[in-house]
């Protein structure tokens, strides 16, 4: 009896055994699998679930910047492919709870958002709060170029990158600054002597292996994995010049000491690359060379010109005109093909009879005031050498 028992027992155990084994193949099947797409495989890099070290440190930096309004939008290279090829997946996820982890949950070192630093109004308080919130952050600055030539101010320092880790992820917040060229620029990620190497693999961050140029992208507001953030609204656009913004600063100082070797030191430089951009060189026996920049609109082209004394701005109107090549003292240069019409905008139909006095700030028959400098600007866009 006691063996009959022992049998019956242990053919229970059998049958529960298997049955508890088909419910786990069956929940697996019927619910991992939908959860997870079909042929999910994490050593393959899928999907893993809303619980990865990747998604929570990306979380926390959003609840992060967000709480702080620091507005920071997602530039990450891989990320932004991802997004690019299911955007309209993206565009319907945003108006309802997501479903499965797509973006996040990929194991990956990095993950790579940037902000206008204009924009940035509590850095201070914001690297405070990271670290109590349990980031450890590593944060490198470098002098700012704009500002070279400016001797009071070419020593002062801006920040270029930040780059906060949470247990194995890191964020990389790359500080985009402005050009006077209306772009956004930022620097190369390039660390000090005292800074730990260790710390995170840099060989592997998408941006600051060299400073880059980029154009000012729109934004929008998407969900992602469920969570709310910025990205380039044409992220495919940005994609492309990703791999094509490597930038060079201009050696001024070198360019300087070069014209003025060859006798054409730099007399003054009235404003900025966008905006009435004006150089004049001295050269021997007070010969002046002036370079105009010329600006485009819908019917008209113009250069500006700046009273150093009062900050008062002119433009010059000219009517549209193309380029053809001509020879000037042996040397091949461009000139206005419409050569009579550029002359007669800037002197009047009786350019040939001479002047015996010319106001540059209102003979012309073309000139028009443009409005005054602003004081806060003096130092940038009036230049006296």
């Amino acid at each position: 009896m006691s063996r009959i028992n022992k049998n019956v027992v242990l053919a229970l155990l059998t049958l529960t055994s298997s049955a508890f084994l088909l419910f786990q193949l069956y929940y697996y099947k019927h619910y991992l699998s939908a959860r997870n797409g079909p042929g999910s495989s994490k050593s393959k890099g899928n999907r893993v679930g809303f619980d990865s070290t990747q998604w929570r440190a990306v979380k926390k930096f959003i609840m992060l910047t967000s709480s702080q309004n620091v507005p920071v939008f997602l530039i990450d290279p891989w990320i932004l492919e991802s997004i690019n090829k299911n955007f309209e997946q993206v565009k319907n996820a945003s108006q309802g709870p997501a479903s499965e982890c797509r973006f996040f949950c990929v194991p990956r070192d990095f993950t790579a958002f940037a902000l206008q630093y204009h924009l940035w109004k509590n850095e201070d308080g914001w690297f405070r709060i990271a670290e109590n919130m349990g980031f450890q952050c590593l944060k490198t600055e470098s002098k700012d170029p704009r500002l070279d030539g400016i001797d009071s101010l070419s020593g002062t320092e801006i920040p270029l990158h930040y780059v906060c880790k949470l247990t194995t992820h890191a964020i990389h917040l790359v500080v985009f600054h402005e050009r006077s060229g209306n772009y956004l620029w930022h620097g190369h990620l390039r660390l000090k002597g005292h800074m730990d190497r260790k710390f995170v693999p840099f060989r592997k961050l998408q941006f600051g292996r060299y400073p880059g140029a980029f154009d000012r992208p729109e934004l929008q507001q998407v969900t992602v994995d469920g969570l709310d953030m910025l990205i380039p609204k044409d992220p495919g656009r940005f994609l492309e010049e990703v791999p094509h913004s490597r930038f060079i600063e201009c050696r001024y100082k070198e360019a300087r000491a070069f014209l003025q070797e060859a006798g054409l030191p730099l007399k003054h430089k009235f404003g900025k690359v966008e905006d009435s951009l004006e150089l004049s060189f001295q050269g021997k026996n007070d010969v002046k060379l002036d370079i105009f920049f010329f600006y485009e609109e819908a019917d008209h082209l113009w250069n500006g010109g700046t009273q150093a004394r009062t900050g008062k701005k002119f433009k010059y109107l000219f009517p549209k005109f193309t380029l053809c090549w001509t020879e000037f003292v042996d040397i091949k240069v461009h000139v206005p093909c419409e050569t009579v019409d550029y002359i007669e905008a800037n002197y009047g139909k009786t350019w040939k009879i001479p002047i015996k006095t010319w106001d540059w700030k209102s003979s012309p028959p073309n000139v028009q005031p443009n409005g005054i400098w602003p004081i806060s600007e003096w130092d940038e866009v009036i230049q006296l050498y």
